[in-house]
């Protein structure tokens, strides 16, 4: 039986030859590995982030919701305080406010980031990869069951394609979109930190842009 660690030695080994196999057929000078690691882990990280946009989105309405019952428990205060005499508060919690003002930043920076990711997607001209690239990394769908996707051809407008194949169409994928994300700029807010303490890897993660 294979143990976790051999396991993950074997993942990681795998994640090197592919990388490798990217950089060999890239036609781009500028795109070196570090790029399509970068790429790779920011990809993996499309449906977390789009996670994190629509509990945003959704905070807000609530926000607004709660202060549309606020302005109606005030005019209600109001009418109440005349005929009993009697002050009527409502109190709008601190963490409502901060919620606004705090977060709105890394909520732009998430729409921007997810933004490029899907525009790199949808440019991809290839049709297999560009398919490829929307089912694995905007819909989050498993490699086998992406794989198997494409080998039964369920889109008539894209005929089938080996497991082979796919593994290639992969790969050539995430070459487009490194070098797409490495033109407008957005690997450049993902950084890799080989600090004291890090493994020899490196740490991967978000840059946050410097607001005025």
């Amino acid at each position: 039986m294979i143990n976790e660690q051999s396991l993950i030695i074997r993942n990681k080994e795998d994640d090197a030859t592919d990388t490798q196999k990217i950089i060999q057929v890239n036609f781009f000078d500028d795109v070196d590995a570090v790029d399509v690691r970068k790429t790779k882990w920011l990809l993996n990280k499309y449906t977390d982030l789009i996670d994190v946009i629509k509990n945003y989105e959704y905070s807000l309405q609530q926000l607004e919701n709660g202060m549309a019952a606020y302005d109606l428990l005030s005019a209600e205060g109001s009418v109440a305080k005349r005929v009993s005499g009697q002050e009527l508060t409502a109190d709008v919690t601190a963490n409502a406010v901060l919620l606004k003002d705090q977060r709105h930043v890394n909520y732009k920076f998430y729409e921007f980031l997810t933004n490029n990711i899907k525009f790199s997607i949808n440019n991809i001209r290839d049709k297999h990869e560009g398919l490829i690239a929307k089912l694995l990394f905007l819909d989050g769908m498993k490699y086998l069951k992406a794989q198997q996707y494409l080998e039964k051809g369920y889109r008539k407008d894209i005929p089938g394609i080996s497991a082979t194949t796919f593994a290639d169409k992969r790969r050539k994928a995430i070459e487009s979109i490194a070098k797409s994300l490495k033109v407008n700029r957005t690997l450049d807010f993902v950084t890799i930190d080989y600090g004291r303490g890090r493994n020899k890897e490196g740490e991967i993660g978000l840059r946050m842009p410097e607001v005025n």
